[in-house]
């Protein structure tokens, strides 16, 4: 009887500290998609007024900015998802009971896991075929596809595992 209290505290340590890593990395990739939100800014303002003061627009401003954006919203789902930021059903939390709207939200949250694993592994595959491949945009300046894939990879992935914490904090 005192090994599975041991090993049930054990477990529960290892759950902390793995939840307790998502969360700290979550946190630290809110702040990284603030950061490429702010350079992102920056780089636009520049565009405008290269083009519209000095008459001399670029070639890489558009894609850059997307390939940015796009890392900022895929590396800031997980932390959105750890605040419960995303579009929810509030108007269930107030009628349904406590306990309901606990296996309501497992439920959600197991069946967007589901969802976000499907996505993240082919995600991960485009990526590794853009790397494999040389893969390039059609501009001129033809930036590696892989960037936008490798955001878009490590964003969902890091989703996922805020997934499994929620679902095994709710279990």
């Amino acid at each position: 009887r005192g090994r599975g209290a041991t090993g049930k505290l054990l477990m529960r340590k290892v759950w902390g500290l793995f939840a307790a890593s998502v969360q700290r990395l979550n946190v630290f990739l809110g702040y990284v998609a603030a950061l490429l939100i702010i350079v992102s800014t920056l780089a636009i303002s520049y565009e405008v007024v290269w083009r519209y003061v000095f008459r001399h627009p670029h070639d890489w401003s558009l894609e850059f900015n997307i390939f940015i954006l796009v890392g900022a919203t895929f590396l800031a789902a997980a932390h959105t998802q750890m605040k419960r930021g995303h579009v929810g059903i509030e108007v269930l939390d107030h009628l349904l009971p406590p306990r309901w709207n606990r296996w309501r939200r497992l439920l959600s949250d197991a069946l967007s896991l589901f969802f976000c694993a499907f996505v993240t592994f082919y995600v991960w595959k485009y990526f590794h075929e853009a790397w494999a491949g040389g893969w390039v945009t059609d501009s001129t300046w033809g930036p590696k596809e892989w960037i936008p894939y490798a955001f878009m990879g490590f964003g969902m992935t890091t989703l996922c595992l805020q997934f499994v914490v929620q679902i095994g904090d709710d279990l």
